[in-house]
């Protein structure tokens, strides 16, 4: 039976992506909270207008009933954006240890046990706050075609590696093949830790030429909310479950 060769996890370039992502879901949160806030405003300047022009008095209710959850969408954002916060100082707290000791190990090319294991320990609390997807595409020379396995895997540290089927190389067929569920690959990148994920692409050097990038570009049309990185060609042995 064949077993599957695992490769390490590459911290270094993780940590990298994490500081962007933690960085680009603040703006957004603070870009909800504005647009709430705003909203909160308006209808609050609107209903002052139709108090002082004596309007009827069922389209008053209406405003002021829309003016209400206005409000408390803002202060729901507000809340959120305060927990957001709090969570991003701590794990940027956390990221900047992690580098640092990192950075350390690879100078002295020496990692303790009890590091490892501490660094394990707080990748593993990042990922309580973000979904990391993870997709490779192991190429097979069958006869004179190139056959393009597909696999990803949901959990970066212990998750299992499951078959998404074949990727096609042509642009038309891979678009077609997503939108019939990529073998179950869509159904697997819906399901996200509040929206927070980014998803990483890589392939082999047996897979079709930039079949990886063709993948990575239709998935940004997909699932804009998502940030997506092409690693390109893997440096260490991938084997796709068949």
């Amino acid at each position: 039976m064949k077993r599957r060769r695992r490769h390490a996890l590459d911290l270094l370039p993780l940590l990298d992506v994490f500081m962007v992502v933690l960085f680009v879901f603040a703006t957004i949160q603070e870009g909800q909270l504005d647009a709430s806030a705003h909203s909160a405003a308006q209808l609050q300047a609107e209903l002052q207008r139709l108090r002082a022009q004596q309007v009827d008095p069922g389209e008053l209710a209406r405003l002021q009933q829309a003016e209400a959850a206005a409000t408390s969408a803002a202060e729901a954002a507000r809340a959120e954006l305060a927990r957001a916060g709090e969570a991003q100082r701590e794990l940027q707290s956390a990221l900047e240890r992690l580098r640092a000791t990192a950075e350390q190990a690879a100078a002295t090319a020496t990692t303790p046990g009890d590091e490892v294991l501490r660094r394990q320990e707080v990748l593993a609390r990042l990922l309580d706050h973000f979904s990391v997807f993870e997709i490779e595409v192991d190429g097979e020379l069958v006869g004179d075609d190139v056959v393009n396995h597909c696999c990803y895997r949901t959990e970066p540290l212990a998750g299992a590696w499951r078959s998404c089927g074949t990727v096609p190389a042509a642009g038309a067929e891979l678009q077609d093949w997503l939108a019939e569920g990529g073998a179950g690959l869509v159904d697997a990148l819906r399901r996200t830790r509040g929206g927070n994920a980014m998803t990483i692409v890589r392939q082999n050097e047996r897979a079709t030429w930039r079949v990886a990038r063709k993948l990575e570009e239709q998935l940004r049309e997909r699932f804009p909310e998502h940030k997506i990185y092409g690693e390109g060609v893997a440096t260490h042995s991938l084997a796709c479950p068949r």
